[in-house]
């Protein structure tokens, strides 16, 4: 599973089911914001754990604040993995 993310150009699908598992909520997309679904400090540590998990990937916690859904977040890393080439 992680290898298979990891090679993925785009991170929209396993965020958004991270954010599933996380919010206990199946029926969450890619435009899920994070705190309109009940979402809280707790789960941001919790998404940011499993991002670096299953992306190997070190998110800072204001990044999924500023970022509160699967899409914002995967535009945000995509943004930040560009820029560093």
């Amino acid at each position: 599973m992680n290898l298979r993310y990891q090679e993925a150009p785009d991170h929209v699908a396993a965020l958004t089911e991270i954010w599933r598992q996380v919010l206990g909520n199946p029926d969450l997309d890619e435009n899920s914001d994070l705190f309109e679904n009940n979402g809280t400090s707790l789960h941001v540590l919790q998404i940011t754990g499993e991002i670096h998990n299953i992306l190997g990937v070190d998110v800072k916690l204001r990044d999924v604040f500023f970022h509160p859904s699967p899409r914002t977040l995967s535009d945000f890393l995509d943004g930040q993995q560009g820029g560093e080439k």
